[in-house]
């Protein structure tokens, strides 16, 4: 997500999903390994090489499951509480990295969500193990829910910001 996309510092604790009316069934889905990472990264585009689009020392493991089971109609929002809360500081973009290696949906190993194109190469994708893998300017539709950062003040500093005196 491009930092303008998020509009500055928070705490992230939580992050959704929508699931998408098509897709080969409704049915729920166990994941096994799956995982949620986010980190930051200077490019507005992603490279092919995943370890390249973080920038070093940023990645972090924020949602971890041995297994997970998955179950969310068409329209339903699927929300992952975060194990640990993400401070984005707002100088960045964030890389959000969502890995499992095995999915037991009917004739599918995903949970098909709401996408939308944004025009440029912003989504990587490829098999659990690999290093690299192809890229698309379709990114899936997320909600990041947090704590916003608010500067703190004295009463006397936001007094001389309304009337515009010290």
């Amino acid at each position: 997500m491009l930092d303008s996309e998020i509009g500055g510092a928070f705490q992230i604790q939580e992050l959704s999903l929508v699931r998408h009316s098509s897709g080969s069934t409704p049915a729920p889905t166990n994941f096994s390994d799956f995982q949620i990472w986010f980190g930051l990264t200077d490019s507005d585009q992603l490279s092919s090489m995943f370890e390249d689009n973080f920038i070093p020392g940023t990645r972090t493991l924020v949602f971890d499951r041995d297994s997970l089971y998955l179950s969310a109609s068409p329209g339903e929002q699927i929300d992952f509480e975060l194990d640990q809360p993400f401070w984005y500081g707002g100088t960045h973009n964030l890389v959000v990295e969502i890995l499992w290696s095995d999915g037991e949906e009917i004739g599918s190993e995903c949970v098909y969500t709401w996408q939308w194109n944004t025009g440029a190469m912003r989504c990587a994708s490829g098999p659990y193990t690999a290093s690299s893998g192809s890229l698309t300017s379709m990114i899936p539709m997320l909600v990041l829910t947090g704590v916003q950062a608010l500067d703190q003040t004295t009463f006397a500093a936001v007094k001389s910001s309304f009337s515009g005196s010290p």
